[in-house]
């Protein structure tokens, strides 16, 4: 019997995305879920008591709230664009503000404390359903999550394991990208993600059953196309157009090419919705609108050494 398996990544921080991510199990009948890196949000937005009014600073205006129902209105909003916040007083905000250390450690705590409640939630919607959660870190994601996502019956990390899934299929997962501009936490050399690469297939052994669930897209494909940058990181135009460029990984395009796992699944590059085929081997990216609250996914139909069928999702 064909396994039914939901991917999606590059979620952000974006807790509307989150919801929507679990509920694809519900929606699509999908036997399990993966969550294929970029889990955490980029942005802390403090929200500062000012008297009776909570003051906050995000898309570029002044926001104000009056009162428990108009803040949660206002951390709802907020939130749901993939951004965090944090309720100061006067004091604890200056206090903060002058020290990039205190920022930094804040940025930890919340991010923390939001990944727990994700696990939390994905505990309460599918325990007992026989569904997991397998959830990997990516490139921009800080090592703090790590050990948040190792203590629940329901949501696996499976970065750099293999994990048998249902139908007798092999997730082998990796969650480093190759280096980009902006130097982020979880980024390898192309030789060292290679050799990470070939122990994971060689441990799988069996290309026929292999789902390859790797952040970085393969290198030369559709999936992998983003906007050239210049040395200032300033997108480059011409003719009026964005220049777009490769971006992806040698060393997985080489994995693909060497190892043909029945199917690939990345995320990393936004812009590069679509599918892909690398020698026998289906490669998917489905992109990602985190900032709008829409989860770009994928639904995979999938048994032994065959693609039953796909489809794109969003919403």
């Amino acid at each position: 019997m064909p396994v039914k398996l939901f991917y999606a990544s590059d979620v952000h921080g974006c807790e509307v995305c989150f919801r929507k991510f679990i509920n694809a199990a519900k929606a699509y009948g999908a036997d399990l879920l993966v969550l294929g890196g970029d889990i955490t949000g980029k942005v802390l937005v403090p929200i500062v008591k000012v008297g009776e009014l909570y003051r906050a600073e995000a898309y570029g205006k002044l926001w104000e709230a009056k009162g428990d129902r108009e803040l949660d209105k206002l951390l709802s909003s907020i939130r749901g664009n993939g951004f965090y916040t944090v309720v100061l007083s006067e004091e604890e905000y200056m206090k903060v503000r002058d020290s990039p250390k205190l920022v930094d450690e804040l940025f930890n705590k919340v991010m923390v404390e939001t990944v727990q409640e994700w696990v939390k939630l994905a505990e309460e919607r599918l325990k007992g359903t026989g569904v997991k959660v397998y959830m990997m870190p990516g490139n921009d994601d800080r090592w703090v999550i790590d050990e948040v996502l190792e203590d629940s019956e329901v949501v696996v990390n499976p970065h750099e394991r293999v994990i048998e899934v249902k139908g007798g299929l092999k997730l082998v997962s990796l969650g480093f990208s190759n280096p980009t501009p902006w130097q982020t936490p979880r980024e390898l050399p192309e030789d060292e993600l290679q050799k990470k690469l070939s122990k994971l297939l060689d441990q799988a052994a069996d290309p026929d059953a292999t789902i390859l669930n790797v952040h970085a897209p393969p290198y030369w494909t559709i999936l992998d196309l983003a906007p050239s940058l210049d040395e200032g990181l300033r997108v480059v135009r011409k003719s009026g157009q964005v220049e777009m460029v490769h971006v992806g990984s040698v060393a997985v395009r080489n994995a693909i090419e060497q190892y043909q796992p029945l199917v690939s699944l990345h995320g990393h590059i936004h812009e590069s919705k679509g599918v892909a085929r690398i020698g026998r081997t289906m490669c998917f990216n489905p992109g990602s609108d985190y900032s709008s609250g829409a989860l770009r996914g994928i639904l995979l139909s999938l048994e032994r050494g065959r693609v039953k069928g796909y489809m794109f999702t969003y919403g």
